[in-house]
C-alpha cells in the first residue's frame, strides 16, 4: 500500500511539473542562446553573408550582446568573417553538427561508394538527400565528369514540389505523413515548369510512387533535369533520396525511364544495407 501511495504521488507530481513547463516555457530559455541560433538562421539564407550593420536591422538585439555572440561563433569556428567586406557568413564547421541531425552517418558511409559508382555509370553530379521540414536537403555529392556540370553546396536545399528528389521522397513516405506535409507546402514558382497546385502534385506522385522513381523538366531550375529514387531503412521508411541532376540537353526527357531504373537499382542498393528487404 505505501508503495502504490509512492506511485500515484510520483505521477501527479509529474503531470504538474510537465504543466508547468509548458506553460512557462519562455521563463526557462537563455535569450543570447536564442539570439545565436536566430544569427545562424538568418545567415544560412544569406549566401554573400551580413556585416554587422545589416545583422542589427534584422534582428532585435542590443550592439553590445550582438557584437559578443557574433564573436563567440566565430571564435568557435561557426562562423566566418571576410577580411575585405566584413561580412558574416557561416563555415562548413556547422555540418559537424547538422549531419547526425541530417541523417544517420551510417546512411552515408553505406552510399558514398554507391553515388560515385552511379556518377561514373551515367557521368553526371549525384547527390544524395534526406528530408527535413518541408524541403530535401542535400548531404553528399559526386561531381559530373564533363567540363561543365551542376554542382550545390552541402546543405543546399531543393523544395518537394518542383524537385526529383522532393518528389521521390513524397511519393515513398506512408499515406499519414504525405497528408500531413503537403499543406505546409509552398508551391513557390521555381522555374518555367514548377507544379502550381496540390492536385497536379497528387497526380505526379501517384504516378511516381508506381515507378519507385522520379524525374523533373526544369522544374527546380530552367534548362537542369534531374532524376532520383528514395531510400529506404529497415523499417520501409524513405529515409533518404538518390538522384542525378545536369544540363537538360544531356539528362533528356525521352531517357527518363532508363535512368530512373539506373538510379532505382542504386537506390535498392543502399537500402538493402540498411536493411530494407523488398
Amino acid at each position: 500500500m505505501p508503495m502504490i501511495k509512492i506511485n500515484l504521488f510520483y505521477i501527479m507530481t509529474k503531470n504538474k511539473t510537465s504543466q508547468v513547463t509548458k506553460a512557462n516555457r519562455k521563463r526557462y530559455e537563455i535569450p543570447n542562446l536564442r539570439k545565436a541560433f536566430e544569427i545562424l538562421e538568418i545567415l544560412s539564407e544569406e549566401r554573400g553573408g551580413i556585416t554587422f550593420p545589416e545583422m542589427l536591422e534584422k534582428i532585435e538585439c542590443n550592439k553590445t550582446s550582438l557584437f559578443r555572440i557574433l564573436m563567440t561563433l566565430e571564435n568557435m569556428g561557426y562562423l566566418r568573417k571576410n577580411a575585405e567586406t566584413d561580412a558574416f557568413s557561416v563555415s562548413r564547421k556547422i555540418l559537424s553538427l547538422a549531419y547526425p541531425a541530417l541523417c544517420d552517418a551510417n546512411i552515408i558511409e553505406e552510399s558514398l561508394d554507391v553515388v560515385r559508382n552511379l556518377r561514373d555509370e551515367i557521368g553526371e553530379t549525384t547527390m544524395l538527400g534526406v528530408l527535413l521540414d518541408n524541403e530535401c536537403v542535400m548531404v553528399e555529392q559526386e561531381y559530373g565528369l564533363s567540363s561543365f556540370n551542376f554542382i550545390g553546396k552541402l546543405g543546399m536545399k531543393s523544395p518537394l514540389h518542383a524537385s526529383a528528389p522532393g518528389k521521390a521522397l513524397l511519393s515513398a513516405l506512408p499515406k499519414p505523413d504525405l497528408e500531413k506535409l503537403l499543406p505546409k507546402i509552398n508551391f513557390e514558382k521555381c522555374a518555367k515548369n514548377t507544379v502550381e497546385n496540390v492536385q497536379s502534385l497528387k497526380e505526379q506522385i501517384e504516378k511516381f510512387s508506381k515507378l519507385n522513381y522520379a524525374y523533373d523538366a526544369s522544374e527546380a531550375v530552367d534548362g537542369v533535369n534531374c532524376v532520383a529514387s528514395p531510400i529506404f531503412d529497415a523499417h520501409s521508411y524513405p529515409v533518404a533520396v538518390i538522384w542525378i541532376t545536369g544540363p537538360a540537353h544531356r539528362i533528356l526527357e525521352s531517357e527518363f525511364d532508363a535512368l530512373g531504373k539506373k538510379v532505382l537499382a542504386s537506390a535498392a542498393k543502399i537500402s538493402e544495407r540498411l536493411g530494407y528487404i523488398a
